[in-house]
């Protein structure tokens, strides 16, 4: 089966989303619960985002949405999320503020575009 797009889609800050974790997964399950699984991490990437959005959380939360973050991007190949997620754990463990709010603001466009690759690579998987 051909990836429907690249095999890693690129921005100015590295990859968004490796195909080739998705091919992988893919492998394992029928389509049914492949979408399935890819929608539930979906759903977790976009509820932690929210979460990120929240007004005045401690380090300790923040770490905790990174954590989520961290393990739902790297199980479908999300590299610049991760990493960013990864960035604000450290500042957040820190407690650099202004860091942090930097930081939160990168996350959240990092997982903005992780979904939207997420998304545009579901759609052409065996017609969308």
């Amino acid at each position: 089966m051909k990836s429907p797009i690249p095999e890693a889609v690129f921005t100015d800050e590295g990859p968004v989303l490796d195909a080739n974790k998705l091919l992988r997964m893919r492998g394992y399950l029928d389509m049914e619960g492949f979408r399935e699984i890819i929608g539930e991490f979906e759903t977790g990437i976009r509820q932690q985002l929210v979460n990120l959005g929240s007004l005045e959380l401690s380090p300790s939360q923040i770490e905790a949405i990174c954590h989520d973050l961290i393990n739902f991007s790297g199980t479908l190949g999300m590299c610049e999320l991760m990493s960013s997620a990864e960035r604000l754990r450290e500042f957040a463990r820190r407690n650099a503020r202004a860091d942090v709010v930097t930081a939160q603001m990168e996350l959240r466009r990092a997982g903005d575009r992780a979904v939207a690759a997420l998304n545009a690579y579901m759609g052409g998987v065996d017609g969308g």
